[in-house]
């Protein structure tokens, strides 16, 4: 286990659950996963974060902005 990712890995979904609030948890793993063009059963936390991050930085600036503040 990778402490580090596993931390970041949260953190991107922390991110993403504010930006989507009405997704189900799974809903949003599930979106993740496809977004690194992975089924669920195959995807690794490397994959997920890799899609999480780029997807987060792809936000408009105002929606990303408004997702850092809380």
């Amino acid at each position: 286990m990778n402490s580090k990712l596993d931390t970041d890995l949260l953190a991107a979904i922390a991110e993403l659950r504010q930006r989507y609030p009405s997704w189900r948890l799974g809903q949003l793993i599930v979106n993740v996963a496809g977004w690194a063009d992975q089924e669920i059963w195959d995807v690794e936390d490397e994959q997920l974060l890799e899609a999480a991050r780029l997807h987060l930085e792809q936000l408009p600036a105002r929606n990303r902005h408004s997702v850092t503040q809380t």
